[in-house]
């Protein structure tokens, strides 16, 4: 195909779809439209966007995730040392002095928690996690036939 047939299709197409009448919204959209924009206007901050936040709020929240994510961290990498790490540890403690009392009151609070854990039978746990994953599959099922029920009902515009 030559440059000066690509420019006749060109204008083919454009003078087709020029003639095509706009379609027109449904009568009714536009007050939905703009309800629902008021709607999403008077949301409380927390059931807005993340950009939408107060500053204090958006900086507790990222120096809780960044604390979460240390633990988390700290948790993983302390389990994957070799025993002889714990040397170098407290000489990095030393060091840190609140490293030192932040890995003491870690400590602690797993003790406890695995204290309170260890008072709880086993079937309990085990009931309560069967219950846990039924409570999810009830949900999958549910959300399943929702999106069945909603959208193969509608006919294509």
């Amino acid at each position: 195909m030559n440059p000066h047939d690509a420019e006749k299709l060109e204008a083919a197409i454009h003078r087709a779809l020029r003639s095509i009448p706009d379609r027109q919204a449904p009568a009714g959209l536009e007050g939905r439209v703009l309800s629902e924009l008021g709607r999403l206007s008077a949301l409380p901050w927390w059931r807005r966007s993340f950009a939408y936040w107060p500053l204090a709020a958006r900086a507790i929240f990222f120096v809780g995730s960044a604390v979460a994510a240390a633990l988390v961290v700290g948790g993983l990498v302390r389990l994957g040392l070799p025993a002889g790490a714990d040397a170098l540890a407290a000489g990095v403690g030393e060091r840190l002095a609140w490293v030192a009392m932040a890995r003491d009151v870690a400590a602690s609070i797993g003790a406890k928690v695995l204290l309170v854990i260890g008072a709880i039978p086993p079937l309990w746990l085990y009931g309560a996690a069967g219950a846990v994953a039924l409570c999810y599959a009830t949900l999958a099922v549910i959300g399943a036939a929702a999106y069945r029920a909603l959208s193969f009902g509608r006919q294509p515009s």
